[in-house]
């Protein structure tokens, strides 16, 4: 016999298999669409769906459907201020000097994932996807790329599996990614054309205390701005950058853990 605890513990479950079906291509979604896509019968995906939006994790869009709720906003805050990325950031990009068309973004990397959490944007921008708040594969992105590059083989493509199933996009040519992070790590930096059609992004890695990538900081634009001497030029600023947000994260966790041993 089942007992309440276990019926609870699936119910959570199976909420956040709800949860975890919109992406930032699919922010609206239908109880048919949610059922297809978390395999759950209408009944349950109907049942949760009304409990999700009576707790504020889901909204419900008159004749069109659920989308993410607002009191999703204040745990996702949470979530990036414990890392304390943005706080080390605070600053640095706009110090980033930019051509023409090119902007700098910072992203946080999260489980296989970036999120973009700041934009900057230089004259003449360019219309690009990398909008604060968009989620993103990482191993679609520059900001992405260079946060795997800094991960174990096995382990990138465990993660690149798991973003490409929860997204249901395809597998990558995972020997291309293999010798791309490569070249990454042996340079530092990473050159994607990938995330959108006809833009360049050139980003490095941001690392935790233990070389554990938290981040990464990117200048993206038209390719056509990306000359050889443009790419040389936007590497040497993101790396700048990103080896300051580091510092300035390390120096941050000492900080905090002289505050905690003197407390």
């Amino acid at each position: 016999m089942v007992d309440a605890a276990t019926k609870g513990n699936a119910s959570v479950v199976k909420a956040m298999t709800i949860l975890n079906a919109f992406t930032p291509l699919q922010p609206t979604l239908s109880i048919r669409a949610l059922a297809e896509r978390t395999r759950l019968p209408r009944s349950t995906t109907h049942s949760l769906c009304l409990a999700l939006c009576e707790a504020g994790m889901l909204e419900q869009i008159p004749r069109r459907g659920y989308r993410l709720g607002r009191s999703l906003v204040g745990l996702g805050g949470q979530v990036i201020d414990r890392t304390g990325l943005a706080t080390a950031a605070e600053g640095l990009l706009r110090r980033i000097p930019l051509r023409s068309r090119q902007e700098a973004h910072l992203a946080q990397f999260v489980d296989g994932w970036v999120v973009y959490l700041e934009r900057i944007t230089g004259r003449e921008p360019r219309p690009m996807r990398n909008r604060m708040g968009l989620r993103a594969p990482a191993h679609r992105t520059g900001c992405g790329k260079a946060a795997l590059s800094v991960l174990a083989p096995d382990v990138v493509e465990r993660l690149v599996a798991f973003t490409c199933v929860a997204e249901q996009l395809p597998t990558p040519d995972l020997a291309d990614l293999k010798d791309e992070l490569a070249t990454a790590r042996r340079d530092g930096f990473v050159v994607s054309r990938l995330f959108q059609r006809g833009t360049t992004s050139v980003a490095a890695a941001i690392v935790d205390l233990t070389g554990t990538p938290v981040g990464a900081v990117s200048i993206a634009g038209a390719s056509e701005v990306f000359t050889k001497a443009a790419v040389a030029e936007a590497a040497h600023y993101v790396c700048e950058a990103g080896l300051a947000i580091s510092h300035r994260m390390v120096d941050r966790l000492g900080t905090f853990r002289a505050t905690a041993t003197l407390s």
